[in-house]
C-alpha cells in the first residue's frame, strides 16, 4: 500500500500547479445541427468544444447551447451516429454569445463516432483498439431478442457466445479465446460506469448442469448500447480481472424536450423442433433357446454376428415423438413495457417499467397427467410446467445540470424475478437421464409403488421427477451516481460511485410421499439457501486538456478506483418432513451451513494522450493495483499500456482516390490481469480431535498451506489494424490482428507428502498464448426508393496454445489434456484408424476395428473460426425491412457424450442394436465396448455448424398513417421474427450448441437438452 500512496501523491502533484491558474473568461455558443439534404434536426448529437471537456447533446429540435465556453477562437465538433463528423471554428466573445450551426452529411451505414473507455467517452479515431458497439435499442426492437445473450450472440467478431438451452439458464462468453487453465475466462461487465455481478453458475442448488447467470437479470429493453473491450491492450485501465475483456453496458437516458412515451408488447411461441434419439432393443435367443435382449446386455449386434444371440425382432421407441409420452409441449414468451423520457436542460429523465415471462417447453406427459389426476385430483402448476421465468424491472435514470460547470447522472434499477428449473441433464433423477436411457419398448416395468407402466422411461417418469421443485428468487438493486465538474476550462473531473446488491433465495423441496423413489427422497426434504451479494465501485479521475502549440494538444488523466465484492450465504436443510410440511423447521433431521468471502481491488491509473493536428494520436498509460487475493509477499501489480491511432487519409501527402472516404491505422499494446480466487493464497485450518494425556481435546490441523507468493495471472497483448471507409461512406472495413500471452498462469501443483497438508496448491507457473485475426465489413450495396440491400460480415479466427506448465508434468484427463504446444483444453483419445466388415454380414466385431495404440491429439474443444453474415433488404421507402443472420462456427470437436452413455450403460443406441446402423456408427460402439482399448474416441465429432440464427421482418408505419384518431402516436413498428430456425452440421447429436451447463470451459452435451426455437411478434408504439 506504500507504493499506492506514492502513486496517488504523484498524480496529485501533476495537477497541483495547474489548479493555481485562474480561470479565464467565458461565453456561450448556441446553434442547430441538421441533416444535409433533408434539413431534419439531428437529435442527441454530441457537440464538443475541441481541447476541453465541454460536451452537450442536441435537443429534439436539433438545437444546443454551450455555457461557460472559453472565450476567444475555438473549434467545435459535432458527432452523431449515422452521420459524418463535422468541425467548425467560432469566436466566442467574453460574456457574450456566438451562433454556430452545423449541417451533417448522412452516411449510408451507421458509423460509430464515440466509444466508451475506462477514462470516459472518446472519439473512436483517438483510440488504438477495435471496440465494437452494438446498437441495443435498435436491435431489441427489430430482432428476436428475449435476453442479453441474444443481444450479444453473433454481433461482434471475436466474441463467442454459447447460450443456455432452457428458460433462465446462463451463458458462456469468450472474448479472443481462452486465457486461463484454472481461473474464470469470463469477461467483467460494467453498467453505467460501475462493475456489476455477472457470474455464471449463480445458484447453490444444482439440477444437473445448467444454472442461472446474473448477467441475464438485465433487461435488454432498457439498454442503449453495448461495447466490447476485447483484450488487455484495451482493458488495461479497467484493472485486475479485465484480462478476459470488458462488456460495457450503457442504459437509456432522457433527452431535452417534451415527454415522450415508448410502449411495447411482445408475444412469442417457444417450441422444440429437434430430433431426439430413438431407443433400440434387439429381442433374441441363445443357441439353446434362452431369452436374450439388448436391455439385458447379452444381445447386441456383435452378439448377433458372433452367433451368441439369434435375432428374433428389433423394437424401437422415440418417446419424444409419441404424443402420449413426450415431455415436450409448445410454450410462450411475453414482454410488456412502458416508459417516458424527456426534460429540460436542467433535468432530464428516463423512466421505464418492464415485465417479461417465459415458460420452458417441458411438461408432464399425457399418460402421467392421467395417473396423477387419478391419484391426487390436481397437479400444481409448478409441477405441470417445471421450467419458467418471470421478471419485473423498474428503471429510473436522471441527468441533473447543477450549473454550467457541473452535472450529475444518476442510474437506478430494481429487478425482481422468480425462476423454476426442472431436474434434468447430468442428474440420475433428471428428465434426460431416464428419457434418453430407456429401452425400445413401453413395457419395461412399473413406476415405483404403482401398477402404471414406465412406458419406455428408464427408471423414473416425469410426473415424479417434476414433483421435486427447484426455484430461485432474485431481488436486486443497481444504483450509480456519476458526477462531472469542470472547475477550470481545461480541467474536468469525473466520478462513478455505485453499488450492486443482489438478494438470492434458492429453494429445493420434495413433499413427503412425492418425487422419484430414490434413496430416502420420498420421506421429504426442504433446502433453503439465502445469499447476499454486495459490489461497491468507487472510481474518480481528473482530466486536463491543453493546446501546447497550434498543432499539438495534450490530454492527461489520472484517477483512482476501489472495488469490493462481498458474498455471504446461509443455508438450511432438513429431511424427513411430516405430511404436507413445506418448511425446513418441520423436518426431523436438520442441518445448516454458511459461507462468507470478500475481495477488494484498489488501484490508481494515469493516461497521457498527445494529438498532432487532430489526426495522429499517441497514448501512454499505466495502472497500479493491489488486491486482497494476492499473496502477502506479492507487491502491487503494475500494468502498462500504449497505443497509436493515425488518420493517414487526412495527411496532405496522402493521395485522395475517389473510392476512399477515410483510412485509419491503429496499434495498441497493454497488460491486464486476473486475480486468484478469494482464498487461494490463504492458509486454512480444520477442526480436529486430539488425545492429550488420555483425554480428548479440541485441536486444529492444516487443511491448506496457502501461497504467500501468489500473483495475478498477467496477460500481455499487442493489437494492430486498419479501419477503412469506402465509396462515400457506403462501406466500412475493420481489420485487426492480435497476439496475447498470459504469464504467471495458475497451475495446481502437487505438494510432497512431507508438507503434511493438502495435496495441491495453486502456483504461478504456466503461460498461455492466443493469436488471431478479426474482420468486420458493413456495406450498403443498393439504395433506391423502392428497394435497398445491405450486408454485415463478421469474421474471426483464434489460435490458442498452452506454452508452458512450468515444472509441472502434463495434466492428463480422460479426454482433455493440458500439454505444452497444444491448445488449452485440447482433446486427446485413442482414435479409430480403420474398420472393415470382413465377413460381409453388415455387422462389425472387435477384430474388424483398428484402434491407435495410444491417445492422439484430436483437436480443439472451442471454435477456431467464427463467422456471421447479416443481409438486409428494405422495401417501399423503408416501410418494410427483412433481415437474416447466419452464424458459422468451425474448427472444433464436441464429444457426443449423450450417445456414448446410451451405447455403454443404457444399452439402447442405434450402433449397438439397430441392424440398419451404418458401419461407422457400429465401429465406435465396438471400440468402446468390445475392443481391448475401450476407447471413447469415436464419440468425439466435428462440431462445425452453420445456423440460421435470426430471421426478422419489420414494418415501419409511415408518418401519414399515424395522424389519425385511431392510431395515436408518432412512431409505430411491428416485427415478426424467429430464432434458431435451421442448423446445418455433421454433428450427429441433437444440436451442436447442446450443453449440460453452457458456462464451462469444455462444452459437454452429456444428457443435455437442445436449444428451442423462438418465434416472436413485437409492437413498438411511441407518442
Amino acid at each position: 500500500m506504500i507504493r499506492l500512496r506514492q502513486i496517488v501523491s504523484f498524480a496529485i502533484a501533476v495537477f497541483a500547479p495547474a489548479l493555481a491558474i485562474a480561470q479565464g473568461t467565458t461565453g456561450t455558443i448556441t446553434g442547430t445541427a441538421r441533416e444535409e439534404g433533408s434539413g431534419r434536426p439531428i437529435t442527441n448529437a454530441r457537440v464538443t468544444v475541441v481541447g476541453t471537456g465541454i460536451s452537450v447533446p442536441t435537443r429534439d429540435d436539433g438545437t444546443y447551447i454551450i455555457r461557460a465556453a472559453p472565450a476567444g477562437a475555438q473549434e467545435v465538433r459535432v458527432l452523431a451516429l449515422g452521420h459524418a463528423a463535422q468541425k467548425l471554428a467560432v469566436t466566442v466573445p467574453a460574456g457574450g454569445s456566438a451562433t454556430l450551426d452545423f449541417t451533417l452529411t448522412p452516411t449510408a451505414i451507421q458509423l460509430e463516432q464515440v466509444v466508451t473507455t475506462a477514462t470516459g467517452e472518446q472519439r473512436k479515431v483517438e483510440v488504438g483498439n477495435d471496440i465494437p458497439r452494438i446498437n441495443a435499442a435498435l436491435t431489441v426492437e427489430t430482432k428476436p431478442v428475449t435476453n442479453i445473450t441474444d443481444l450479444l450472440n453473433a454481433r461482434a467478431p471475436g466474441v463467442e457466445v454459447l447460450a443456455g438451452t432452457f428458460a433462465g439458464t446462463g451463458q458462456r462468453i469468450r472474448i479472443r479465446g481462452t486465457n486461463s487453465l484454472s481461473l474464470s475466462n469470463d469477461p467483467i461487465v460494467i453498467i453505467d460506469g460501475i462493475r456489476m455481478e455477472s457470474a455464471t453458475g449463480s445458484s447453490s442448488i444444482g439440477i444437473g448442469g445448467s444454472t442461472p447467470s446474473r448477467l441475464s437479470d438485465i433487461d435488454p429493453n432498457q439498454i442503449e448500447s453495448v461495447e466490447v473491450v476485447k483484450g488487455p491492450s484495451a482493458s488495461t485501465l479497467y484493472g485486475t480481472d479485465a484480462a478476459n475483456g470488458v462488456i460495457v453496458i450503457t442504459t437509456k437516458r432522457g433527452r431535452v424536450g417534451g415527454a415522450k412515451w415508448e410502449t411495447y408488447l411482445q408475444h412469442g411461441r417457444v417450441s422444440d423442433h429437434n430430433t431426439y434419439p430413438t431407443a433400440y432393443t434387439i429381442f433374441g435367443h441363445s443357441p439353446t433357446g434362452a431369452l436374450r435382449t439388448t436391455a439385458l446386455g447379452n444381445c447386441s449386434l456383435p452378439n448377433v454376428s458372433l452367433g451368441t444371440c439369434i435375432r428374433d425382432s428389433v423394437a424401437s421407441l422415440n418417446l419424444f415423438a409419441e404424443k402420449d409420452l413426450t415431455p415436450l409441449a409448445p410454450a410462450y414468451e411475453e414482454e410488456y413495457g412502458a416508459g417516458v423520457s424527456g426534460g429540460s436542460e436542467t433535468l432530464r429523465y428516463f423512466l421505464q417499467g418492464n415485465y417479461s415471462g417465459e415458460q420452458g417447453v417441458y411438461k408432464v406427459p399425457q399418460f402421467e397427467v392421467e395417473r396423477l389426476l387419478a391419484k391426487n385430483g390436481f397437479i400444481p402448476g409448478e409441477q405441470l410446467r417445471p421450467n419458467a421465468l418471470t421478471r419485473a424491472t423498474f428503471r429510473a435514470n436522471v441527468n441533473l445540470q447543477l450549473s454550467p460547470l457541473a452535472d450529475v447522472a444518476v442510474s437506478t434499477v430494481y429487478i425482481s424475478s422468480a425462476q423454476r428449473l426442472p431436474q434434468t441433464e447430468n442428474n440420475t433423477l433428471g428428465l434426460t437421464s431416464s428419457g434418453y436411457g430407456g429401452p425400445g419398448y413401453r413395457t419395461n416395468g412399473f413406476i415405483s409403488g404403482t401398477t402404471s407402466l414406465l412406458n419406455g422411461y428408464r427408471a423414473f417418469t416425469p410426473g415424479d421427477m417434476f414433483q421435486e421443485t427447484t426455484g430461485q428468487d432474485i431481488n436486486r438493486f443497481i444504483g450509480s451516481i456519476s458526477p462531472n465538474w469542470r472547475p477550470l476550462s481545461w480541467l474536468t473531473t469525473r466520478g462513478n460511485f455505485g453499488v450492486d446488491f443482489t438478494n438470492r433465495l434458492d429453494t429445493h423441496i420434495c413433499l413427503q410421499g412425492q418425487c422419484s423413489d430414490f434413496g430416502s427422497r420420498r420421506l421429504g426434504f426442504k433446502e433453503d439457501n439465502r445469499t447476499n451479494f454486495f459490489q461497491y465501485t468507487f472510481d474518480a479521475s481528473g482530466t486536463a486538456q491543453f493546446r501546447l502549440t497550434d498543432a499539438v494538444t495534450s490530454k492527461t488523466t489520472a484517477g483512482a478506483q476501489y472495488f469490493r465484492r462481498n458474498f455471504a450465504r446461509n443455508g438450511a436443510f432438513a429431511s424427513v418432513l411430516p405430511p404436507g410440511a413445506t418448511t425446513v423447521t418441520a423436518g426431523a433431521v436438520p442441518s445448516a451451513d454458511e459461507a462468507t468471502t470478500y475481495t477488494v481491488t484498489a488501484g490508481t491509473f494515469m493516461e497521457q494522450t498527445f494529438a498532432l493536428r487532430d489526426r495522429l494520436f499517441i497514448t501512454g498509460a499505466f495502472r497500479a493495483d493491489n488486491n486482497s487475493a494476492f499473496g502477502t509477499r506479492t507487491s502491487v501489480a503494475i500494468y502498462p499500456k500504449a497505443s497509436l491511432s493515425w488518420l493517414v487519409s487526412e495527411e496532405p501527402f496522402f493521395p485522395k482516390p475517389n473510392f476512399l472516404s477515410q483510412l485509419r491505422f491503429r496499434t495498441a499494446y497493454g497488460q491486464s490481469g486476473t486475480s486468484p480466487g478469494a482464498n487461494d493464497a490463504l492458509a486454512f485450518f480444520a477442526a480436529a480431535n486430539a488425545n492429550l494425556a488420555d483425554q480428548g481435546t479440541a485441536a486444529i490441523t492444516f487443511s491448506a498451506l496457502g501461497n504467500p507468493d501468489l500473483k495475478p495471472e498477467r496477460a500481455t497483448e499487442f493489437e494492430a489494424g486498419a479501419d477503412i471507409d469506402l465509396f462515400d461512406n457506403r462501406a466500412s472495413v475493420t481489420l485487426t490482428g492480435y497476439k496475447k500471452k498470459t504469464r504467471d498462469a495458475l497451475v495446481s501443483r502437487i505438494l510432497p507428502p512431507s508438507a503434511g497438508v493438502s495435496s495441491t496448491r495453486f502456483e504461478n507457473l504456466g503461460s498461455v498464448q492466443n493469436s488471431g485475426f478479426e474482420a468486420s465489413i458493413r456495406a450498403q450495396l443498393l439504395k433506391l426508393r423502392q428497394v435497398g440491400f445491405d450486408a454485415d460480415l463478421n469474421y474471426a479466427v483464434n489460435n490458442n496454445k498452452l506454452v508452458s506448465l512450468g515444472n509441472v508434468p502434463p495434466i492428463i484427463g480422460l479426454d482433455i489434456r493440458e500439454l505444452p504446444g497444444y491448445p488449452l483444453f485440447g482433446v486427446w483419445q485413442r482414435r479409430i484408424l480403420a474398420f472393415t466388415d470382413i465377413n460381409g454380414d453388415g455387422i462389425l466385431t472387435a477384430n474388424e476395428v483398428v484402434v491407435s495404440d495410444s491417445a492422439l491429439f484430436i483437436g480443439r474443444s472451442s471454435p477456431h473460426v467464427e463467422m456471421s453474415v447479416t443481409p438486409g433488404m428494405d422495401f417501399w421507402n423503408n416501410m418494410f425491412r427483412l433481415t437474416a443472420t447466419f452464424d458459422r462456427k468451425g474448427g472444433f470437436w464436441i464429444k457426443n457424450s449423450n450417445e456414448r452413455i446410451r451405447c455403454n450403460q443404457r444399452l439402447n443406441c442405434s450402433g449397438l442394436a439397430n441392424p440398419e446402423a451404418p458401419l461407422w456408427e457400429q465401429a465406435r460402439v465396438v471400440a468402446l465396448r468390445d475392443h481391448p482399448s475401450r476407447t471413447e474416441g469415436g464419440f468425439w465429432e466435428k462440431g462445425d455448424y452453420t445456423k440460421l440464427r435470426e430471421l426478422a421482418l419489420t414494418f415501419n408505419a409511415p408518418k401519414s398513417w399515424l395522424n389519425h384518431r385511431f392510431t395515436p402516436g408518432d412512431r409505430l413498428s411491428m416485427t415478426l421474427a424467429g430464432r434458431n430456425l435451421k442448423t446445418w452440421t455433421q454433428f450427429t447429436g441433437m444440436d451442436p450448441e447442446q450443453a449440460a451447463g453452457a458456462e464451462g470451459n469444455v462444452q459437454d452435451p452429456f444428457q443435455a437438452v437442445p436449444p428451442p426455437r423462438y418465434v416472436t411478434f413485437r409492437v413498438n408504439l411511441g407518442f
